[in-house]
Protein backbone atom coordinates (compact mmCIF):
# COMPACT_ATOMS: atom_id res chain seq x y z
CA UNK A 1 0.00 0.00 0.00
CA UNK A 2 3.12 2.26 0.70
CA UNK A 3 4.39 1.63 -2.31
CA UNK A 4 1.45 2.21 -4.46
CA UNK A 5 0.78 5.77 -2.59
CA UNK A 6 4.66 6.76 -3.36
CA UNK A 7 3.72 6.25 -7.34
CA UNK A 8 0.87 7.78 -7.17
CA UNK A 9 2.69 10.94 -5.30
CA UNK A 10 5.46 10.74 -8.31
CA UNK A 11 2.40 10.35 -10.74
CA UNK A 12 1.01 13.53 -9.60
CA UNK A 13 4.27 15.33 -9.31
CA UNK A 14 4.90 14.39 -13.01
CA UNK A 15 1.46 15.66 -14.10
CA UNK A 16 2.12 18.96 -12.43
CA UNK A 17 5.22 19.47 -13.65
CA UNK A 18 4.06 18.93 -17.39
CA UNK A 19 1.04 21.07 -17.16
CA UNK A 20 3.17 23.80 -15.58
CA UNK A 21 5.59 23.77 -18.68
CA UNK A 22 2.83 23.29 -21.61
CA UNK A 23 1.50 26.29 -20.03
CA UNK A 24 4.42 28.42 -20.09
CA UNK A 25 5.02 30.10 -22.98
CA UNK A 26 9.15 30.46 -22.66
CA UNK A 27 11.26 29.45 -19.97
CA UNK A 28 14.82 30.34 -18.85
CA UNK A 29 17.09 27.49 -19.68
CA UNK A 30 18.76 26.30 -16.37
CA UNK A 31 15.19 27.08 -14.71
CA UNK A 32 13.80 23.55 -14.81
CA UNK A 33 13.59 21.61 -12.08
CA UNK A 34 14.38 17.54 -12.03
CA UNK A 35 11.14 15.34 -12.20
CA UNK A 36 11.34 11.18 -11.42
CA UNK A 37 15.04 11.38 -12.07
CA UNK A 38 15.02 13.54 -15.18
CA UNK A 39 16.29 17.41 -15.50
CA UNK A 40 13.83 19.84 -16.18
CA UNK A 41 11.65 20.74 -19.74
CA UNK A 42 8.65 19.29 -21.94
CA UNK A 43 10.75 16.81 -23.87
CA UNK A 44 12.66 15.12 -21.17
CA UNK A 45 9.50 15.32 -18.54
CA UNK A 46 8.05 13.26 -21.03
CA UNK A 47 11.34 11.11 -20.45
CA UNK A 48 10.93 11.11 -17.08
CA UNK A 49 7.29 9.54 -17.25
CA UNK A 50 8.79 6.67 -19.57
CA UNK A 51 11.20 6.14 -16.90
CA UNK A 52 8.62 5.93 -14.04
CA UNK A 53 6.22 3.75 -16.71
CA UNK A 54 9.46 1.18 -17.40
CA UNK A 55 9.94 0.89 -13.62
CA UNK A 56 7.82 1.30 -10.71
CA UNK A 57 4.80 0.78 -12.67
CA UNK A 58 5.80 -2.10 -14.59
CA UNK A 59 7.19 -3.43 -11.56
CA UNK A 60 3.78 -2.92 -9.67
CA UNK A 61 2.12 -4.82 -12.14
CA UNK A 62 4.70 -7.98 -13.05
CA UNK A 63 4.48 -8.90 -9.10
CA UNK A 64 0.01 -8.08 -8.73
CA UNK A 65 -1.33 -11.45 -7.83
CA UNK A 66 -4.44 -10.78 -10.11
CA UNK A 67 -4.85 -7.85 -12.80
CA UNK A 68 -8.15 -6.12 -13.58
CA UNK A 69 -10.14 -9.44 -11.89
CA UNK A 70 -9.08 -11.39 -15.30
CA UNK A 71 -5.50 -12.06 -15.26
CA UNK A 72 -4.44 -14.75 -13.06
CA UNK A 73 -0.68 -14.85 -13.01
CA UNK A 74 2.02 -17.45 -12.09
CA UNK A 75 5.53 -15.98 -11.13
CA UNK A 76 9.02 -16.62 -10.53
CA UNK A 77 8.03 -20.28 -8.91
CA UNK A 78 10.97 -22.71 -9.11
CA UNK A 79 11.03 -26.78 -8.34
CA UNK A 80 7.03 -26.71 -8.57
CA UNK A 81 5.48 -29.39 -10.06
CA UNK A 82 1.63 -29.05 -7.91
CA UNK A 83 0.52 -25.36 -9.27
CA UNK A 84 -2.81 -25.75 -10.31
CA UNK A 85 -5.48 -23.33 -11.49
CA UNK A 86 -8.55 -25.35 -10.94
CA UNK A 87 -10.96 -22.37 -10.92
CA UNK A 88 -11.07 -20.50 -13.80
CA UNK A 89 -13.44 -18.69 -16.26
CA UNK A 90 -13.94 -17.87 -20.15
CA UNK A 91 -12.57 -14.59 -20.24
CA UNK A 92 -9.63 -15.15 -17.75
CA UNK A 93 -6.41 -15.11 -18.90
CA UNK A 94 -3.15 -17.01 -17.44
CA UNK A 95 0.38 -15.37 -17.62
CA UNK A 96 3.24 -17.52 -16.46
CA UNK A 97 6.38 -15.52 -15.93
CA UNK A 98 10.11 -16.59 -15.01
CA UNK A 99 8.83 -19.88 -13.81
CA UNK A 100 11.59 -22.75 -13.84
CA UNK A 101 12.09 -26.49 -13.59
CA UNK A 102 8.08 -26.68 -13.04
CA UNK A 103 4.65 -27.34 -13.56
CA UNK A 104 1.44 -26.07 -13.79
CA UNK A 105 -2.39 -27.37 -15.02
CA UNK A 106 -5.29 -25.29 -16.09
CA UNK A 107 -8.39 -26.57 -16.10
CA UNK A 108 -11.41 -25.84 -17.74
CA UNK A 109 -11.55 -23.20 -20.22
CA UNK A 110 -9.77 -19.85 -20.36
CA UNK A 111 -9.63 -17.09 -22.82
CA UNK A 112 -5.45 -17.24 -23.66
CA UNK A 113 -2.78 -18.55 -21.58
CA UNK A 114 1.12 -16.46 -22.17
CA UNK A 115 4.34 -18.23 -21.14
CA UNK A 116 6.65 -15.74 -20.90
CA UNK A 117 10.87 -16.11 -19.81
CA UNK A 118 10.17 -19.52 -18.35
CA UNK A 119 13.03 -22.11 -18.51
CA UNK A 120 12.14 -26.09 -18.16
CA UNK A 121 8.90 -25.42 -17.88
CA UNK A 122 5.55 -28.18 -18.83
CA UNK A 123 2.14 -26.67 -19.47
CA UNK A 124 -1.23 -28.71 -19.13
CA UNK A 125 -4.03 -27.44 -19.98
CA UNK A 126 -7.89 -28.32 -20.96
CA UNK A 127 -9.72 -25.52 -22.98
CA UNK A 128 -8.20 -22.14 -24.64
CA UNK A 129 -10.93 -20.67 -26.77
CA UNK A 130 -7.91 -17.16 -27.82
CA UNK A 131 -4.28 -18.21 -28.14
CA UNK A 132 -1.13 -19.77 -26.26
CA UNK A 133 1.64 -18.14 -26.42
CA UNK A 134 5.48 -18.71 -25.22
CA UNK A 135 7.82 -16.04 -25.87
CA UNK A 136 11.13 -15.67 -25.05
CA UNK A 137 11.44 -19.26 -22.95
CA UNK A 138 14.00 -22.33 -23.26
CA UNK A 139 13.03 -26.29 -22.53
CA UNK A 140 8.92 -25.79 -22.97
CA UNK A 141 6.50 -28.58 -22.76
CA UNK A 142 2.70 -27.84 -23.56
CA UNK A 143 0.21 -30.59 -23.62
CA UNK A 144 -3.10 -30.12 -24.97
CA UNK A 145 -5.84 -32.29 -23.48
CA UNK A 146 -8.71 -30.45 -24.61
CA UNK A 147 -9.07 -27.99 -27.42
CA UNK A 148 -7.05 -24.82 -28.46
CA UNK A 149 -7.03 -22.84 -31.74
CA UNK A 150 -3.64 -21.20 -31.70
CA UNK A 151 -0.21 -22.21 -30.49
CA UNK A 152 2.56 -19.02 -30.88
CA UNK A 153 6.04 -19.76 -30.34
CA UNK A 154 8.35 -16.30 -30.51
CA UNK A 155 11.86 -16.31 -29.67
CA UNK A 156 11.79 -19.69 -27.98
CA UNK A 157 14.40 -22.36 -27.88
CA UNK A 158 13.11 -25.87 -27.30
CA UNK A 159 9.32 -26.58 -27.54
CA UNK A 160 7.53 -29.86 -27.91
CA UNK A 161 3.54 -29.71 -27.83
CA UNK A 162 1.75 -32.82 -27.46
CA UNK A 163 -1.72 -32.06 -28.78
CA UNK A 164 -4.81 -34.39 -27.98
CA UNK A 165 -7.30 -35.76 -30.88
CA UNK A 166 -9.73 -32.80 -30.31
CA UNK A 167 -7.03 -30.12 -31.10
CA UNK A 168 -5.62 -31.97 -34.08
CA UNK A 169 -6.89 -28.64 -36.35
CA UNK A 170 -4.70 -26.16 -34.18
CA UNK A 171 -2.68 -23.74 -35.72
CA UNK A 172 0.83 -23.42 -34.76
CA UNK A 173 2.64 -20.18 -35.73
CA UNK A 174 6.63 -19.36 -34.78
CA UNK A 175 8.66 -16.96 -35.45
CA UNK A 176 12.75 -16.58 -34.33
CA UNK A 177 12.64 -20.19 -32.24
CA UNK A 178 14.32 -23.66 -32.68
CA UNK A 179 13.56 -27.33 -31.20
CA UNK A 180 10.05 -27.41 -31.95
CA UNK A 181 8.11 -30.55 -32.37
CA UNK A 182 4.32 -31.28 -32.46
CA UNK A 183 3.45 -35.00 -30.68
CA UNK A 184 0.64 -36.55 -32.15
CA UNK A 185 -1.81 -38.81 -31.03
CA UNK A 186 -1.58 -42.22 -33.21
CA UNK A 187 -2.27 -45.97 -32.01
CA UNK A 188 -2.34 -45.30 -28.26
CA UNK A 189 1.25 -43.04 -28.38
CA UNK A 190 2.49 -39.82 -29.75
CA UNK A 191 4.48 -39.28 -32.94
CA UNK A 192 6.93 -36.76 -33.23
CA UNK A 193 6.88 -34.09 -35.98
CA UNK A 194 9.49 -31.02 -36.07
CA UNK A 195 8.57 -28.05 -37.32
CA UNK A 196 10.16 -26.45 -39.76
CA UNK A 197 13.32 -23.73 -39.04
CA UNK A 198 14.38 -23.19 -42.52
CA UNK A 199 12.73 -21.83 -45.29
CA UNK A 200 13.62 -21.35 -49.04
CA UNK A 201 11.48 -18.10 -50.95
CA UNK A 202 11.73 -18.03 -54.48
CA UNK A 203 10.14 -15.47 -57.25
CA UNK A 204 7.47 -17.38 -59.24
CA UNK A 205 7.59 -14.81 -61.70
CA UNK A 206 4.49 -12.87 -60.19
CA UNK A 207 4.57 -13.23 -56.34
CA UNK A 208 7.22 -14.51 -53.70
CA UNK A 209 6.55 -18.36 -53.09
CA UNK A 210 8.00 -20.06 -49.67
CA UNK A 211 8.00 -23.14 -48.57
CA UNK A 212 10.14 -25.32 -45.70
CA UNK A 213 13.62 -26.21 -46.82
CA UNK A 214 14.80 -29.96 -47.19
CA UNK A 215 18.08 -30.52 -45.66
CA UNK A 216 19.61 -33.11 -47.66
CA UNK A 217 21.70 -35.78 -45.28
Amino acid sequence: MADMQGLLERLERAVSRLESLSAESCRTPGDCREVNGVNGGVAPSVEAFDKLMNSMVAEFLKNSRMLAGDVETHEYQEDRNDLVISETELKQVAYIFKCEKSTLQIKGKVNSIIIDNCKKFALVFDNVVGIVEVINSKDIQIQVMGRVPTISINKTEGCHIYLSEDALDCEIVSAKSSEMNILIPQDGDYREFPVPEQFKTAWDGSKLITEPAEIMA
